[in-house]
């Protein structure tokens, strides 16, 4: 890619003048991809959007700034509006420092960016990362100040669904005439940049991805079939699914060192999920989740000796202020349990919760050498939906009363009549997020930090002998 740059793009040089980019590449954001026959990751992909189609979507890297000496080309496609981009970067030598550069010659290139591909798997090896769900726009300021003040320390962020809060932008001030939806999304994204370019981006599916279902989308039959059915997640993003065989960006699974990481969709794809059939909108019809989840997990477990610890991330929480999820209780928690998941995290509901190790509502008052699952709720990193920082929401403590199990979209909790308190800590109110480091094979340590102040709020260590 030739051309200069020009305030924080490259403008292709045209009729031997310097030309200001047409289309600059905006939204640039990076995930783990590809896979080698030992199963480690070893690729990484590297996305944007602009405004129109361009001739070329094109990414120069290599180990050196100064010496972008590698090329990859990749697809575009649009689903409205915009165009959506993604390179992968294939056969990336690993744990190494890379640089690079996206777009167009004609329309625009980007500053230099640079990312560390994944290191190979190793038993003792370490990794940190931050966790979170239902980050939006409004509110969200906290949470991406103390991501922007840290994600150098991270090798990865993992979001766990409701990203942007798009589908609520007409209760926002200015919007509630207009169609803001996709300009919602794009301000998300575009604020995100300086750190998800960088570091990368794992995202699952949750119930604010699934569709507009604005007055400007529901009375208009074009935005109406585009924005459905989590059509902008799925082209807005690219997860490592082709290589671990899942599907779309609902559902997928990576490795980085000692870790195997599972990402799920907890709102269409099993019996009862709240959006199995529908939201406002039909949605759903994605295949068949459970049967991947049981032989992924299978083989998971059965490479313990290169990848001891096994996390699943998704939207929605099992376990909440002494209540159970029943219908996702019944889809998964046999095999968390079969194949030993050591951490489940969650969003949707929007608070923290650090649960004792639990099964079939049962907790163990321990985090060491126990074989259940520990479920870890950070859906409070900030949204429109909050009531501001440091402001208790006064919601039922009692989710077995939410609301109509029988309507689309709400979760069908029931009562835990098991004996035990299944929760350890809670947070209520407060914008917070959750950081995860795996020290070894042996031990993880948790922390939660609320983040307006960055204050570490609560931690724990898990031991475990796999």
């Amino acid at each position: 890619v030739v051309g200069v740059v020009v305030g924080g793009v490259v403008g292709g040089a045209v009729g031997g003048g310097v030309a200001l980019p047409i289309d600059p590449p905006q939204q640039i954001h990076i995930a783990f991809a590809g896979k080698d026959s030992n199963g480690n990751s070893n690729g990484m992909t590297v996305s944007w959007q602009t405004l129109n189609a361009t001739e070329t979507s094109v990414v120069e890297y290599g180990t050196n700034s100064s010496n972008l000496n590698l090329s990859a080309n990749g697809s575009c496609s649009t689903y409205y509006a915009t165009y959506d981009h993604h390179v992968v970067l294939q056969n990336l030598i690993p744990d190494t420092e890379y640089f690079y550069r996206v777009g167009d010659k004609f329309a625009g290139v980007s500053k230099i960016y640079k990312f560390t591909s994944a290191p190979l798997s190793s038993k003792d090896g370490t990794v940190d990362f931050a966790v979170w769900g239902d980050l939006g726009v409004i509110h969200g300021e906290s949470t991406r100040q103390f991501l922007d003040d840290h994600h150098k320390e991270f090798d990865l962020l993992w979001h766990a669904g409701d990203i942007s809060y798009a589908d609520d932008a007409f209760i926002h001030w200015g919007c509630d005439t207009k169609f803001c939806y996709e300009d919602t999304y794009n301000e998300y994204m575009n604020d995100m940049q300086e750190i998800v370019a960088n570091t990368p981006y794992m995202v699952t599916p949750g119930n604010h991805e699934a569709e507009c279902h604005s007055p400007a989308c529901l009375l208009d039959d074009d935005r109406k079939e585009a924005l459905r059915n989590f059509t902008a997640y799925n082209h807005r993003f690219r997860m490592p699914s082709p290589e671990s065989g899942g599907v779309l960006n609902m559902w997928h699974s990576f490795n980085y060192g000692p870790v195997h990481f599972v990402s799920l969709d907890t709102d269409t794809a099993f019996p009862g999920a709240p959006e199995e059939h529908q939201y406002v909108l039909p949605c759903g019809g994605f295949g068949d989740m459970l049967t991947w989840l049981k032989n992924d997990l299978e083989q998971a477990n059965n490479e313990r000796s290169l990848r001891p610890w096994i996390f699943v991330a998704s939207h929605h929480p099992m376990y909440h202020d002494g209540s159970i999820n029943k219908p996702l209780q019944d889809a998964v928690e046999k095999m968390f349990m079969e194949y030993g998941v050591d951490m489940y995290f969650s969003g949707h509901v929007h608070s923290y919760e650090r649960d004792w190790p639990v099964y079939d509502g049962v907790p163990d008052n321990t985090y060491v050498n126990t074989t259940k699952t520990v479920h870890i709720l950070v859906g409070g990193a900030g949204n429109d939906e909050m009531d501001g920082d440091q402001v208790v929401e006064q919601e039922d403590s009692d989710p077995s009363k939410w609301g109509d199990s029988a309507v689309p979209g709400v979760d069908k909790w029931v009562k835990n009549n098991q004996a035990g308190t299944v929760a350890a800590d809670t947070d209520k109110g407060f914008f917070g997020i959750g950081v995860v480091h795996v020290l070894n094979s042996t031990t993880v340590h948790f922390e939660y930090y609320r983040t307006t102040l960055q204050e570490k709020m609560d931690e724990v260590y898990i031991v475990k002998q796999h």
